[in-house]
């Protein structure tokens, strides 16, 4: 490999490295905002230490629960979500992955094909987050955060887990977070896969559109990305035909 390939894929890392950075501290200053406002039994200090304790345990996918509030809150926001709402859902957004603290590290950071019993207990992640969830007050909120938990790996014709529901059946903050959930794994580094780039991520959103996803989730979030500049003006005009359908 030449010294000019070696320095464009470094500064290619750098810019990803540098985007990833920017969603943490855009994430990170959403939550700040409500500091001191409100009283909340579960409080902000408390998400941020279990996110924390996630990271932790999973390096690989260190920033991946701030970046999916990111994503999910946007996308609220895009669908007209009113504004008190999208504060609640950042912080629900920000769990939903909380149940792999339960998860052992013989699974979670497996770096091959999982086989089909530690597939079972990776996907026991969505109910052991909804039980943790399960002790906030108010209710309504504690109903919010556990729904996303539990349900955003529901897919919209029914294949998804942990209780195959489908369309409207899953609740709707949940099918915001699969969006985003998805994204960020799609093109974030794993070490069992390649990541994609932010284009290639959401032509597979538009892809599975009616299937895994939302259609109009998956719409709103391509219109995200094009309002954050996130594609470019070309990349924009190539998938626009692709939302109407």
């Amino acid at each position: 490999m030449t010294h000019v390939r070696k320095l464009e894929e470094r500064i290619v890392e750098l810019e990803q490295k540098n985007r990833e950075l920017t969603l943490l501290l855009e994430s990170s200053l959403e939550l700040q905002k409500d500091a001191g406002k409100e009283s909340h039994t579960f409080s902000m200090s408390a998400i941020q230490t279990l996110i924390l304790a996630l990271d932790s345990k999973d390096p690989y996918t260190a920033g991946h629960s701030s970046r999916v509030a990111i994503y999910s809150l946007w996308i609220a926001r895009r669908m007209g979500v009113d504004e008190k709402e999208c504060r609640h859902f950042h912080r629900a957004a920000l769990m939903h992955d909380i149940g792999k603290i339960g998860v052992p590290d013989r699974v979670l950071l497996k770096d091959e094909s999982l086989n089909e019993e530690e597939f079972e207990i990776m996907i026991s992640h969505t109910l052991i987050g909804a039980r943790i969830l399960s002790k906030i007050e108010p209710r309504e909120r504690m109903i919010q955060a556990s729904q996303v938990a539990k349900h955003h790996h529901e897919r919209m014709d029914g294949t998804g887990y942990p209780d195959k529901l489908k369309g409207a059946e899953i609740p709707f903050f949940a099918r915001i977070v699969a969006v985003a959930d998805a994204f960020d794994a799609m093109t974030t580094f794993r070490p069992y896969a390649n990541e994609r780039s932010y284009m290639e991520g959401v032509h597979e959103l538009i892809r599975c559109k009616g299937t895994h996803f939302d259609p109009e989730v998956v719409n709103a979030f391509a219109l995200v990305m094009e309002d954050r500049n996130y594609l470019t003006n070309e990349q924009w005009h190539s998938i626009t035909d692709l939302l109407d359908n």
